[in-house]
């Protein structure tokens, strides 16, 4: 690896490590601590499960990430040296932009924000429908722009281990975005649908 491999890898590792824990974990850490989001385990005939038990999934989750990325940071497919080096370029960019577009999604939600599981999705009281900012043009900001993320990680680094990330990323987030769609239409009614109406569902522009 040369510097500017060296500089890429940082950026994108203190990149991830901001998205994933200071502005997802740590705020929603919070707002479990406040009753405001939901948890990682769904209750048991309504008691909510201690909080000890999120902490331990959490822990569990980044000790399983060890092995997974030995084991399969293996390359997809091996290109010569300078298509791997356009594919690294094409995808840092890729990255960025898709980074961008998280923050500024989340920017736009601010206090608004809150994190949705594969079974729970939970508003706040005082919600309000947000149709500003990406939000203006397509319900899912923050979805669509961490699946760029993905691709330009993909890209830059073509292995198995991301791939998966990527693909699972896919499949989590949709089922996800179906789910808070239900929910925002059962609270907000005709204004949703009208909102639904004119913007795109996950992809801008496209779908």
């Amino acid at each position: 690896m040369n510097i500017f491999d060296w500089i890429v890898a940082a950026f994108v590792i203190l990149s991830v490590i901001y998205l994933s824990f200071v502005l997802t974990l740590a705020e929603w850490f919070s707002a479990l601590r406040k009753g405001q989001a939901v948890t990682l385990l769904p209750e048991r005939k309504g008691h909510k499960r201690p909080l000890w038990t999120q902490v331990g999934i959490i822990v569990l989750g980044l000790v399983i990430c060890i092995p997974f990325f030995y084991y399969l940071w293996i390359p997809l497919i091996v290109f010569p040296v300078y298509i791997t080096r356009l594919l690294g370029v094409l995808g840092l960019i890729i990255y960025i932009a898709g980074i961008v577009f998280v923050l500024w999604a989340r920017r736009t939600l601010g206090k608004y924000w809150g994190l949705s599981t594969s079974q729970q999705v939970k508003l706040l009281d005082y919600h309000q429908l947000i149709q500003d900012g990406p939000y203006a043009f397509v319900r899912h900001p923050m979805y669509s722009g961490w699946w760029a993320a993905m691709l330009g990680l993909t890209l830059l680094y073509p292995v198995w281990a991301v791939f998966l990330m990527f693909l699972f990323s896919v499949i989590s987030f949709f089922g996800r975005a179906r789910r808070e769609e239900a929910a925002l239409e059962e609270r907000f009614g005709a204004a949703w649908m009208e909102y639904k109406k004119r913007t795109k569902f996950i992809i801008p522009l496209l779908y």
